[in-house]
């Protein structure tokens, strides 16, 4: 892990001490050894680049459960979310043209992107290809998805690092990141209200949300709840994304899926 990234984080125990290297760590990045908590003194373990906020407390439902098995993992881009994506959807859009709507939505980030449910990291090595003048973060809460993506970018020699965190907290200082993208991942949140606040919060002034989801329907939506999804309206994505104080929404529909982005205003109304 970069010292510029561990520089943007902050301890998700106390929620404002930022995070050193326990030990001295010789050249920009830290491959392992604690990290700590400058003021609660909390420890988290790096190892092979990844901080660990999650440990072993994290409590997973069977969707969350499914992504924990290092197969699901190695076959997640190729095979398994588009089948997902199928059945949930009765359709699918191509990856390529999904990728081409979020860069655009993306527009030129002020700071920082952090990919939030990066899973085996196709879009996060994307992201760090196009944006190289930044640092790109995966998050996760899956360590074999981690394990996969952190592979990938080694093997095509690309730039990011990883946090593994259980949103909705998101262990970033105020006012850090460019951009944060969430692609296929926020209909696995139940707590949406919750995790924009903290995108909101996260955000530089003229950052970026951006997301992909999908519309169930009033009729297909209480069975995708019943099976531990949280599909959403776009009403229902507005009137979220205004109550965490994000603004200048915007959307692309391409039934039933919608991609849509908010920002962090640049100035205080008034």
């Amino acid at each position: 892990m970069r010292r510029e990234t561990l520089e943007l984080l902050r301890c998700p125990k106390c929620g404002v001490g930022g995070l050193i290297p326990e030990a001295e760590v010789a050249g920009a990045a830290m491959a392992f050894g604690p990290a700590r908590c400058v003021s609660c003194g909390a420890r988290f373990p790096v190892h092979d680049g990844l901080i660990d906020f999650v440990g072993d407390r994290a409590k997973l439902k069977a969707l969350q459960q499914a992504m924990e098995l290092p197969w699901v993992a190695r076959s997640w881009e190729r095979y398994v979310r588009p089948a997902v994506d199928t059945v949930l959807t009765r359709g699918r859009l191509d990856h390529e043209s999904e990728y081409t709507v979020l860069r655009n939505l993306i527009g030129s980030p002020p700071g920082p992107i952090v990919d939030l449910g990066c899973g085996a990291g196709l879009v996060l090595r994307r992201l760090s290809r196009d944006f190289s003048q930044v640092p790109v973060i995966g998050v996760d809460m899956s360590r074999p998805m981690l394990e996969e993506a952190m592979a990938q970018v080694r093997e095509n020699a690309e730039a990011a690092d990883f946090v593994r965190a259980q949103v909705p907290l998101m262990p970033f200082n105020d006012a850090t990141l460019g951009a944060v993208v969430a692609v296929g991942f926020i209909h696995f949140i139940d707590e949406l209200d919750e995790l924009l606040r903290e995108v909101a919060r996260s955000l530089k002034p003229g950052g970026r949300f951006v997301a992909t989801t999908y519309e169930a329907g009033k009729m297909l939506e209480p069975m995708h709840r019943t099976a531990g999804l949280s599909p959403r309206s776009e009403e229902a994505l507005r009137a979220s994304t205004a109550k965490a104080g994000l603004v200048e929404f915007e959307r692309v529909r391409v039934s039933p899926f919608l991609l849509w982005k908010a920002e962090r205003a640049t100035s205080s109304p008034g």
